[in-house]
């Protein structure tokens, strides 16, 4: 085994209290698909490329312990996603996304090293799994270019974990019954309305969600958070991208129960 393969595997080994806290793959399997991946057995050269730089940029950095088990975590949960994805027959890109410049470095390696950077930091420890997708996403959807993938982990960054559930909201049909908007939203309805109304409302500003009505038609647009109509709530262009790479459709519903009876309350 390179001394760069030995270094994926400790990265790997970093995430086992996280692993079994906020995901069901086991560590073993983590391991398994790792190897395949690095052996060539699965995807041949670039994917093992990337995964040995990453590794290699962050075993030797000097990291809290937790913020080392957070790269692990999301490390090996993307190696775990592009191996079940070739299991399952998809192929990767074959843009030059893989292909090392004059420097040694793909643009795949730069945005791993972007995920495992945007991991580390990460103190909404139930972002990572969604995070980790991000990575998988990318190495097979040529659509999304360099510049795309990066601004996406941007994104990714700067939202909570309850920004990534009004995403997930924006995608569910149980939205239509969210209340209108004008209702009674004073100070008794309490901190954490006006929390998820700003939150939606910084969504609504940077282009992921829309309300339709608000834009192209005659509704004038709202310009404060108390005045969304909640109920027609969807995903703009970027807000679907997202969704679709970070997979937030899997964000369990009991996540953003509270969310969704805040909203109805009067």
């Amino acid at each position: 085994m390179s001394e760069q393969e030995k270094h994926s595997f400790t990265v790997i080994d970093w995430s086992a209290d996280l692993l079994g806290s906020l995901t069901g793959v086991s560590l073993a399997v983590i391991h398994n698909d790792v190897a395949g991946l690095l052996a060539g057995a699965a995807a041949g050269p670039s994917v093992a490329h990337a995964l040995r730089y990453g590794a290699n940029l962050f075993v030797n950095r000097v990291l809290s312990g937790r913020e080392r088990g957070r790269v692990g975590f999301v490390y090996g949960l993307a190696a775990h996603k592009i191996k079940e994805r070739l299991d399952n027959g998809e192929k990767l890109r074959t843009d030059g996304f893989f292909v090392p410049d004059v420097t040694g470095r793909s643009p795949a390696d730069e945005i791993a090293e972007a995920v495992l950077i945007a991991a580390q930091r990460e103190h909404e420890e139930r972002k990572l799994p969604y995070i980790a997708n991000l990575l998988a996403f990318v190495a097979f959807t040529l659509a999304i270019d360099r510049a795309t993938a990066n601004q996406m982990i941007r994104l990714a960054e700067s939202l909570s974990y309850q920004q990534f559930c009004l995403l997930a909201l924006g995608n569910n049909p149980i939205r239509a019954s969210l209340n209108q908007p004008g209702y009674p939203r004073g100070a008794q309805s309490g901190a954490p309305l006006f929390a998820i109304l700003n939150e939606l409302f910084d969504l609504y500003r940077n282009g992921l969600v829309i309300f339709q009505g608000t834009i192209g038609h005659i509704t004038r647009a709202p310009i404060d958070a108390r005045a969304l109509p909640l109920q027609n709530l969807e995903l703009d262009l970027l807000g679907q991208h997202l969704y679709q790479a970070m997979r937030l459709g899997d964000i369990p519903q009991s996540d953003y129960a509270d969310i969704i009876n805040t909203l109805r309350r009067n």
